[in-house]
């Protein structure tokens, strides 16, 4: 008897929700795995899969699906990476072990245009910085189409994989990918920098969940407790900036940590309305304010 799409996916998201398997990469639960599995078998887009949930699917696309899920489980390998792509902000960015599979709050921020702080409708030049697969940079330079975009990051992996998405996004007029350890090859001034840099301590990343160990390791991993990177880039940022420029920086769930390394400086906090944590937002000013503070745990910290 033929097999309808509606009963592959119950099948297999009850198949997943039995397996000892990691949620995060993208996806919050079985649900959204299967629906990148069946987009990607399929070769079908979500409006369209979405309408076709009582067709029949070949035995052929059934053996597929069966064997990517065999490999998810005993692999623990993140869904995005067997299917080579994810979806961020509405967007679809290919992506594989060159670069972190996207996630971040930053969609939200997105959504919102980063309003009240930031106008992108009067804003020119943005900083993605840390951008490993592009995503961030290139869905603000895709729905606000005044901005130019860089795109920067210390993996010459991870640009490639960036400039690939510029390309499927068709954003190579207002996007550039530059190869820089932060800012040593980058020029201001920018009216915004976003930055999701690595931020996990290594105490932290060796208990992390399996699926975790396929992802490059520096991308996730900074020095004294994950801190070292995210206080470098406060540190220098106010240099990059543009006089009513702003700087958003995400050490998602070790929000908390480096409040605490830096107890005497004043942290905004944005709070999410869909989930997620840990993005604050500086001004040029308040980078320029706290600037001792920054070279006080650097020069205390690191060599």
């Amino acid at each position: 008897m033929p097999t309808l799409l509606k009963n592959i996916f119950d099948q297999s998201v009850e198949f997943l929700r039995q397996q000892d398997v990691f949620y995060g990469h993208g996806v919050e639960q079985a649900e959204d795995e299967m629906l990148l599995l069946l987009m990607h078998v399929l070769n079908l887009d979500f409006e369209t899969l979405n309408q076709m949930v009582d067709q029949h699917v070949n035995d052929s696309d059934i053996q597929k699906v069966h064997k990517i899920l065999k490999q998810r489980v005993a692999q623990k390998m993140p869904m995005a990476y067997l299917v080579g792509f994810s979806v961020f902000a509405g967007l679809k960015f290919n992506i594989d072990k060159r670069a972190l599979i996207p996630r971040s709050p930053f969609v939200e921020l997105i959504d919102m245009g980063f309003r009240p702080w930031v106008d992108l409708a009067n804003t020119d030049r943005v900083l993605d910085l840390c951008t490993g697969s592009g995503c961030i940079g290139l869905a603000i330079a895709h729905y606000f189409p005044t901005v130019r975009v860089d795109l920067a990051d210390l993996s010459v992996d991870a640009l490639a994989l960036a400039a690939e998405n510029m390309g499927v996004l068709k954003l190579e007029q207002r996007a550039r990918c530059i190869h820089s350890d932060l800012f040593s090859e980058l020029y201001g001034p920018y009216d915004l920098i976003v930055s999701n840099p690595p931020y996990v301590a290594d105490d932290e990343y060796n208990v992390l969940p399996a699926e975790f160990s396929h992802e490059p390791k520096m991308a996730l991993v900074s020095q004294h407790q994950g801190m070292e990177i995210p206080i470098k880039i406060l540190y220098q940022a106010a240099d990059y900036l543009t006089e009513d420029g702003h700087l958003f920086l995400e050490v998602g769930y070790n929000d908390a940590v480096l409040s605490r390394v830096l107890p005497l400086v004043e942290f905004e906090w944005i709070e999410f309305s869909v989930g997620g944590q840990g993005i604050c937002v500086f001004n040029r000013a308040d980078l320029l304010k706290y600037r001792m503070k920054f070279k006080e745990f650097l020069d205390h910290h690191v060599a």
